[in-house]
């Protein structure tokens, strides 16, 4: 910041004067991502035919679904789009669901220095940083396996809870 000796504002501050309103550092990183694209999996309906993906059927509707994540984790898609396949052929759906993602992530972290000269040789820094500032939770993907009671449910958090840490730095 530009406050403290040496600085914009305050260049001719005395060290008692520079104490407390020079020397702070204000860092922040900010990531906003989609989510990765899914992939609907069924059970095996061909023996030997080479192939390692089995794919569901799909009706030919769209299986997005509106609203925050977090009213949707018991259905994230519309799960009854997709069906069995017939024994001894594949679904038609593609590799990966063409208009369903899973969720994204927003996450803000936060740091805040504080640093000041006691004597000559000797600089002190105060740190605080926070990670995952406003503590939001990043669901996981949802169950993507169609013979899964669990279908289309999201049961997991793919991120941690906001984290503090402080520290103490010695230069000298």
């Amino acid at each position: 910041m530009p406050f403290g000796r040496g600085k914009m504002f305050g260049k001719s501050w005395n060290r008692a004067m520079d104490a407390f309103p020079g020397g702070w550092q204000i860092n922040a990183i900010a990531a906003y991502q989609t989510g990765f694209p899914l992939s609907v999996t069924s059970q095996n309906t061909c023996t030997n035919c080479g192939n390692n993906s089995w794919r569901p059927n799909n009706d030919g509707q769209s299986a997005t679904l509106s609203g925050p994540v977090s009213s949707r984790l018991n259905g994230y898609f519309n799960a009854a789009v997709f069906s069995q396949p017939a024994p001894f052929t594949f679904g038609n759906t593609g590799r990966t669901l063409p208009d369903v993602r899973a969720p994204g992530q927003q996450n803000i972290v936060f740091s805040l220095f504080k640093q000041f000269q006691p004597v000559e040789r000797l600089t002190v820094q105060l740190r605080a940083e926070a990670f995952n500032l406003l503590n939001q939770v990043v669901f996981g993907t949802p169950n993507t396996v169609l013979s899964s009671e669990q279908f289309g449910v999201i049961t997991t958090q793919s991120n941690s809870p906001r984290t503090i840490q402080f520290g103490l730095k010695l230069l000298f």
